[in-house]
């Protein structure tokens, strides 16, 4: 199991393939194994990099302020990219991670080659203006993680019966969560707009969302229209997270964008 030590903490990584190096980040309660179908296929294409952010999976625990999580996260994947000698990288990210992952192409806009948000609904404090009632239940809902993960099960098989991949690994890292971590995380969430970032980025986007679940849909299309240089592609018979619903439709989608925006090239070329 390779894991190394990365300001101040340890994370747990792999690295399979080569030549264009992508990065996949996984949300802010799961794991590297989110994206285990993608892994796979782009490690036969390119040069792949999963990880777990710190404060997830086995990687090291989250021991800053809540206010710091975010850029702390930032600093440890560039500390990661460089113990592994990548300059510059392909950043592919799933829900709470497309925050993380454009506020590390805000932060270090010289080591991102082009960037792609999947299912990205997180744009800061979704209580503000919302009344006490919506912040009680948030509330509630944070607190429902300490129950036991075995109480959940029956509800996720029924909600993914049509994709029944992406229920296998939603179900392990449901298991495996590391609850208080994972609600510290969560509070710092509420803290960072993401629409800050997008409007100061003159970087090619893919955002990528399924078409199961309206709600999440229209978030993907604020954040597509908040790029200058963005493109919206909606799965269809998916639902979040549309890449673990529709694995072989992603996977073509990405690797498509991938070769128009010439990103194979221009790796191969050093540009």
């Amino acid at each position: 199991m390779p894991h190394i030590e990365v300001n101040g903490t340890t994370l747990y990584y792999e690295m399979s393939g080569s030549g264009l190096p992508i990065v996949f980040i996984h949300d802010h309660s799961t794991s590297h194994h989110m994206f285990e179908p993608q892994a796979d296929y782009f490690s036969k294409r390119a040069k792949v990099i999963v990880f777990d952010l710190r404060g997830n999976g086995r990687s090291g625990k989250m021991n800053v302020e809540i206010r710091r999580i975010l850029d702390t996260q930032c600093e440890d994947l560039k500390g990661l990219l460089s113990e592994l000698h990548v300059d510059r990288a392909v950043i592919v990210a799933s829900s709470s991670g497309a925050v993380l992952a454009q506020k590390f192409a805000y932060l270090y806009p010289e080591r991102v080659i082009n960037m792609v948000l999947v299912d990205s609904y997180f744009h800061g404090d979704r209580t503000a203006g919302g009344g006490r009632l919506q912040g009680i239940f948030e509330i509630c809902a944070l607190a429902a993680h300490y129950l036991p993960a075995e109480m959940f099960i029956r509800s996720l098989r029924i909600t993914y019966n049509k994709w029944l991949s992406a229920y296998h690994i939603l179900r392990r890292e449901l298991l495996q969560e590391r609850t208080t971590e994972l609600i510290k995380q969560r509070l710092a969430l509420r803290h960072t707009d993401s629409f800050v970032f997008a409007l100061r980025l003159q970087i090619p986007v893919l955002c990528v969302s399924g078409n199961h679940n309206e709600w999440v849909l229209e978030q993907v299309k604020k954040t597509a229209a908040k790029y200058p240089f963005a493109r919206l592609a909606i799965l269809d018979d998916a639902m979040y997270p549309s890449h673990l619903c529709q694995p072989q439709h992603f996977n073509r989608l990405l690797l498509d964008y991938l070769k128009d925006q010439q990103c194979f090239q221009r790796v191969a070329s050093g540009k």
